[in-house]
């Protein structure tokens, strides 16, 4: 009997011990992740939560970006676009952590993957982001960015025309200084304004303005403007989408930086050449920085070997 009772004792005893010490860790942890988030809190820092990361994306213009192209062997590449662009569109670093295979991550910028060329990736981290000049890819901020780029003279476009073979940068500042963003209380009227002006860019009289926003400003019909680049939109004048699909696939932030060189825009690149699998790896921004050329792009044997 007492050698039950005894027993018994010691087992609410040591019950009551464990329950202790796991009453004591849950509330050591709860201190430190409170000290942590109260660290976080002070310092600044924002949970990293997807809702946090696109306003901050949109709402403030990052300092890190990324940008893919696919180019024929022996190209050189030495600055964000080709020679003669005005401008480059890129996306945000931070919203392809972790990353994306290579095969899907062309996509959410409205390109494809093309097994065939060597693809050219960059990462860029201007020590002087004015030199970029980066604003996000909306309508509005095109317009101004193109008013800023040609330092034209508003007085010109009292006698311009648009017919065919007059002056195409003095036609686009002129289409673009002609842009008001009036303010309005209904969403879609509001912006029914500056996607109805957008779109006679494209129309049968602008023809050569349509021709000067593909070749200066990478500016095609699929051009959304509305801050996200359209996934899968590479062939939408082949495959066209509804309203609804359009939305739906408005997904990636995009940014439109001015056309200076890889050094001036702080990039580091990588070059990689067509080989088995190369689809399949990981488009990972940590190893273009570990790896890549610091402003002139470096051939790599893989997206996860070095040459």
């Amino acid at each position: 009997m007492f050698g039950r009772r005894f027993f018994a004792k010691l087992l609410v005893f040591n019950s009551v011990r464990l329950f202790g010490f796991a009453l004591t860790t849950l509330l050591l942890s709860f201190a430190v992740k409170s000290t942590a988030a109260q660290a976080d809190h002070k310092s600044g820092k924002s949970a990293k939560d997807p809702a946090t990361i696109t306003e901050a994306l949109r709402e403030q213009t990052p300092n890190d970006f990324l940008r893919v192209t696919f180019v024929s062997a022996g190209t050189s590449v030495t600055s964000l676009a080709r020679p003669g662009a005005q401008r480059a569109f890129a996306t945000a670093t931070r919203f392809y952590l972790p990353p994306l295979p290579l095969k899907e991550f062309p996509l959410y910028s409205g390109l494809v993957n093309d097994d065939s060329k060597t693809l050219v990736a960059l990462r860029c981290r201007p020590a002087r982001p004015e030199t970029v000049d980066a604003v996000l890819a909306t309508w509005p901020n095109l317009f101004h960015a193109i008013d800023r780029d040609l330092h034209r003279d508003p007085a010109e476009c009292s006698a311009h025309t648009n017919s065919s073979g007059s002056d195409p940068d003095l036609e686009a500042f002129c289409f673009a200084h002609a842009y008001t963003d009036a303010a309005g209380s209904t969403v879609p009227r509001t912006l029914a304004g500056t996607f109805d002006y957008a779109a006679q860019a494209f129309d049968a009289q602008h023809t050569q303005l349509a021709e000067w926003l593909r070749t200066k400003y990478g500016v095609f019909a699929a051009f959304s403007g509305l801050g996200f680049s359209v996934k899968d939109s590479y062939f939408l004048d082949k495959e066209p989408m509804n309203a609804a699909q359009l939305l739906a696939k408005s997904i990636s932030p995009e940014y439109v930086l001015k056309n200076v060189s890889l050094k001036e825009a702080g990039c580091s690149c990588i070059s990689v050449a067509p080989y088995l699998g190369r689809a399949e790896d990981r488009l990972d921004p940590k190893f273009i920085s570990k790896t890549g050329g610091d402003g002139e792009c470096k051939p790599v044997k893989s997206l996860t070997r070095a040459r």
